[in-house]
């Protein structure tokens, strides 16, 4: 029975260990240039759908 209450003492505080390192962050750059990349083509696409926009009315559609 000491056993088992000592095991279970030892698994509780296993598990209430707190890290005290960060997580590394792994590809972080890469998730930067994806997101620049992302914004960057949303706003090609918005000029691209204004130049359209633009090119329409010029031609009387």
């Amino acid at each position: 029975m000491k056993i088992i209450m000592i095991a279970l003492a030892l698994l509780l505080y296993a598990c209430n260990k707190v890290p005290s390192v960060p997580p590394p962050k792994i590809a972080e750059q890469q998730r930067e240039a994806l997101k620049k990349t992302k914004d960057l083509e949303q706003t090609l696409q918005k000029d691209s759908e204004a130049e359209r926009k633009n090119i329409d009315e010029a031609a009387g559609k």
